[in-house]
């Protein structure tokens, strides 16, 4: 008999009488529930509503949130009338900077050409000398010519509608509608990976890095394809899984780090077909993107790795804070290329990697998905010379995955969205009183603080030091498992930590409001399966 968990439809989830109520687990909720009218009784009948479900109540939060940021941006798409006639964007006074309005999205629809109908990774211009192409993955430029292509058909009828919003304002608010939509399809991901935890998917409508990064550059689209691959290998489809890993690589470099999470589980399930299917799946869909590009221009596809490579590094990583703060100005000359930095950078991610995959390995619980990928990501963001901050935004999802705590996550979401209107009033320079750097530099380590915090809770979390939620609400199965799942009550010969909860260390199975059950008695029946006395 097979203990795999079986597919639950999202109207499955909304009737599940066992979810967990946050008016019970978390003292955060609490009195906000307490305000709508209490948390849910002994004889109430959570799951039995048609119209109120946990799913659409979330979603409406999602995109109340997102509607929030897209008016944390409004001011830097505002535009006047010229002597021509026509309407042009308005930053004058620093407006993107003293506002925090700033997006990527509004100065590059001009600067790559797409305002012009150009197809990107063909069009090149100068810049300081030197020769520019679109500097994205392929999937994320052919993403931004679509919003171009869109906004230039319906710019007409706007513009007869609304005369003095530039066009600009236009294609950003078409490419802002398409990546709330990718954020809500990877809201809905992280709902349906709850388990009985489906009231955590809050945490990521809600975070504070929501509206304040969510239409800064495009990193809803690969997110969404990052957690919709995880919620294929938790349905046992790896080789759907594999493709939408390639899908967000072609996105995005960092959906490439899921597969070293499945890679220990791999090894510690001796389950590699699984493994070999997801990563040869998404090594075929990665080619088939890249390839036409790749062979049509291959100076404008291989603009994404020449500027990572020559890039220095950026105002918030580790090493710009200590270069501002000591008399250390980097290991390369200034003005060469950082191949120093690089290497530096790249031996501390590949350090923290092994570090994470012998934990992985030889600890005696096996670690959940979500632990490993926020270990995997938060090491990169921590270590890298860019850690641009709506970076931040990919470790969301993972966060209330990994570790759904609510205050924690909240605090750490509020410190990270503060750094961006800290960094941007920074930007501002002296001349227009931006902040000293070292106000700059005290938000930053408070961030980087809260975070190792959160890396070192999810460690103690995987060696069994304190109670896991999750897996106390899932009767000792990681939800994400999918494919690699391990029997609850089976044993692993690890060497780090304390027994496997899913042994006769089990956290108590809790009931359907959160409070511990007694614990029940099991014998192992045929096959290894329990059976309940």
């Amino acid at each position: 008999m097979s203990t795999r968990p079986k597919n639950r439809r999202p109207a499955d989830i909304d009737r599940d009488l066992d979810r967990v109520q946050p008016g019970h687990t978390e003292p955060l909720a609490r009195g906000f529930i307490e305000f709508l009218g209490g948390p849910f009784g002994r004889f109430s009948a959570p799951g039995t509503s048609r119209v109120v479900t946990p799913l659409r109540v979330i979603t409406a939060v999602a995109l109340a949130f997102l509607a929030l940021g897209w008016l944390a941006k409004a001011n830097c798409i505002q535009g006047n009338i010229g002597d021509d006639g026509v309407a042009n964007l308005d930053w004058s006074g620093s407006r993107q900077l003293i506002s925090a309005c700033y997006s990527d999205m509004v100065p590059l629809y001009g600067a790559e050409g797409l305002k012009d109908g150009h197809f990107p990774y063909a069009y090149s211009w100068t810049d300081n000398d030197s020769t520019r192409y679109m500097e994205y993955p392929v999937l994320t430029g052919l993403f931004q010519w679509l919003m171009a292509r869109i906004t230039r058909i319906i710019w007409t009828a706007v513009h007869a509608v609304a005369g003095s919003a530039p066009e600009v304002a236009v294609y950003f608010s078409v490419s802002a509608l398409f990546l709330a939509l990718f954020w809500v399809l990877a809201v809905r991901c992280v709902y349906a990976m709850t388990g009985h935890r489906v009231w955590d998917t809050v945490l990521m409508a809600i975070s504070p890095l929501v509206v304040v990064h969510a239409f800064t550059n495009y990193d809803t689209l690969p997110i969404a394809a990052a957690l919709a691959a995880m919620l294929a290998v938790a349905r046992g489809r790896p080789g759907i899984a594999g493709m939408l890993i390639g899908l967000g690589v072609a996105l995005k470099l960092w959906p490439l780090f899921i597969f070293g999470a499945y890679l220990v589980l791999a090894v510690r399930t001796r389950r590699f077909r699984p493994f070999v299917v997801m990563v040869a799946s998404g090594a075929a869909t990665w080619l088939v993107v890249n390839l036409p590009i790749m062979l049509a221009f291959p100076e404008g596809w291989r603009e994404f790795f020449r500027l990572n490579t020559e890039r220095g590094w950026e105002w918030s990583t580790i090493y710009a804070i200590a270069a501002r703060n000591t008399s250390w100005n980097g290991w390369d000359e200034p003005g060469a290329e950082p191949v120093i930095l690089n290497a530096v950078s790249l031996a501390l991610f590949l350090i923290g990697c092994l570090a994470i995959a012998v934990l992985g390995v030889l600890t005696r619980r096996q670690p959940r998905v979500a632990e490993l990928v926020f270990l995997i990501v938060a090491v990169f963001l921590l270590t890298n010379k860019v850690w641009s901050p709506q970076y931040s935004l990919w470790l969301v999802p993972l966060a209330v995955l990994a570790l759904p705590r609510w205050r924690l996550l909240l605090a750490w979401g509020l410190a990270e969205a503060m750094v961006w209107p800290v960094l941007m009033w920074h930007m501002a320079g002296d001349d227009a009183k931006g902040a000293p750097p070292e106000l700059l530099d005290t938000v930053l380590v408070i961030r980087g603080a809260l975070l190792i915090t959160i890396m070192v809770l999810v460690v103690r979390q995987m060696l069994g030091r304190h109670t896991d939620p999750v897996l106390d609400a899932n009767s000792g199965v990681d939800p994400l498992s999918g494919i690699f799942l391990v029997r609850p009550g089976s044993t692993y010969r690890g060497f780090i930590g304390a027994v496997s909860p899913a042994g006769d260390g089990a956290p108590a199975k809790k009931g359907r409001m959160g409070e511990p059950q007694e614990k029940v008695a099991v014998s192992t029946g045929p096959g290894g399966v329990a059976d309940r006395g």
